[in-house]
């Protein structure tokens, strides 16, 4: 039975094939560990759903603890009893000092600890450390004013890895004290810090979603002008800059809010290619006699005020303001955790899209007006070009064939190894190794040329 719905899968995406049995495996390590523990562990329960419920009857002391450790440790030293976590929710963070994305979004949860702290609320953070010595562990962990896995105890640390199927860091797993299977463990807690910050907590089933009703609400509600505006400016910078220009002149036209900044790799090598574009749209609207219009405003994520005014003199749009407190509001909205990013909002003051860079870079200029039926018109399209692309080439950049995919058969969101932008629907992929690169990118070679 197995083995027939495993052939099955492997036609339909081999992807589920993998992640299928990474999740029996997983199982079965539990079991094994449950068995060590003098538990009954019984495969079959655990794949038909009650992993949860069997984990959770001895749930923090049987994760947390150790054959020669019942205590974590707090920041300055002192060790605190697992048993104290009972009744409490509970945060699992994975992360380590040697990774940015780590040391931006610890200070984000530090202020909702200490906020949910000061409240009285009932949760605690146990810091799981990927940190290369214990000297880096010690630094980051002073940082940190809630408990920690000590730095010696590997076994625990791969065991939590294990057992939460960890796959990058930061994470953070919540864990609630009754198990209850309505609130199963949630692995999404770095996203729902980011976006709600101490309105996530307790993190329950109920919560999160009155908390996607009021969001689903506010979107309904948006106006480019309750966006971009605020009780004490109703205008945007423009150039030459101090000047001026009122958000009223914006209403009606297709807006694509620009989150980047000057210290920003990514977002420097964009920068040429989103003018470009931004140019012929604008040409391209002018000859077609439409009454449409598009615009761009740069929301700041720069460190300076000189930063920001030498990056936005190289821009043909508007700005808001420097450390106006709407950039920070805009990137909550939209759950921007990155940069680049190009939101996409429409005449009627909605939101079309949040990929926008994504569909500049796939189809140019005629991603305009970046709708769902333009997109769908575009990747018809694609596809119908895709089937006079050569099924394999050899591309001077790499030196292993590779095989034309689509998301259908073996392909997905990728990164051009080429032009390092991103892509979806049809790449050029290596079966070996991964490289993956846009067709318009690939430059056919003969075998001889790449070594083979």
């Amino acid at each position: 039975m197995v083995l027939r719905n495993i052939n099955q899968l492997w036609k339909n995406d081999k992807r589920l094939v993998f992640s299928y049995l990474k999740e029996r495996e997983r199982k079965r390590e539990r079991v094994r560990e449950m068995k060590k523990e003098g538990k009954d562990g019984n495969f079959e329960a655990l794949t038909n759903g009650d992993y949860e419920e069997q984990v959770s009857s001895s749930r923090f002391s049987s994760l947390l603890e150790s054959r020669d450790r019942d205590y974590l440790l707090s920041s300055t030293g002192l060790q605190v009893k697992v048993s104290d976590l009972e009744g409490k929710v509970i945060g699992l963070y994975f992360s380590a000092n040697w990774y940015p994305p780590c040391r931006n979004f610890t200070p984000v949860l530090v202020d909702m600890y200490e906020q949910l702290k000061t409240n009285g609320s009932n949760f605690e953070i146990v810091y799981v450390s990927s940190d290369e010595d214990l000297n880096a562990f010690n630094n980051y962990h002073a940082l940190m004013p809630w408990l920690a896995i000590p730095f010696s105890d590997l076994e625990t640390k791969k065991a939590l890895n294990r057992k939460f199927d960890i796959e990058g860091i930061p994470c953070l797993v919540i864990l609630q004290p009754n198990g209850n299977k309505d609130d199963a463990t949630l692995h999404e807690g770095v996203e729902l810090v980011y976006r709600y910050g101490v309105r996530a907590f307790p993190f329950t089933k109920e919560r999160l979603e009155n908390l996607l009703e009021e969001e689903r609400e506010k979107h309904e509600r948006q106006t480019l002008t309750n966006l971009i505006t605020n009780h004490d400016r109703d205008y945007l910078l423009g150039h030459p800059s101090p000047k001026q220009v009122p958000v009223a002149s914006l209403v009606g036209k297709t807006v694509g809010l620009y989150f980047s900044a000057q210290w920003c790799v990514p977002c420097v090598k964009f920068i040429p290619r989103l003018i470009s574009i931004y140019q012929k749209i604008k040409q391209m609207l002018v000859e077609n006699g439409d009454q449409e219009d598009f615009e761009i405003v740069f929301v700041s994520n720069d460190r300076d005020q000189q930063s920001f005014d030498t990056y936005f003199n190289t821009m043909p749009w508007l700005a808001l303001p420097f450390g106006d407190p709407t950039v920070k509001e805009l990137a909550k909205h939209f759950d921007v955790h990155g940069i680049p990013c190009l939101i996409i909002i429409g005449p009627d003051g909605k939101t079309v899209t949040k990929q926008g860079r994504n569909l500049i870079n796939l189809y140019q200029e005629d991603a305009y007006p970046f709708t769902e039926a333009k997109v769908e018109l575009l990747e018809k399209q694609m596809d119908e070009e895709a089937k006079s692309l050569p099924r394999s080439v050899y591309h001077p950049g790499h030196r292993h064939e590779l095989n034309l995919v689509s998301e259908g058969n073996g392909g997905g969101p990728f990164i051009c190894c080429d032009c390092d932008e991103q892509g979806c629907g049809w790449a050029y992929q290596c079966l070996e190794c991964g490289y993956e690169v846009h067709p318009k990118c690939v430059t056919t070679a003969d075998r001889a040329s790449t070594g083979q």
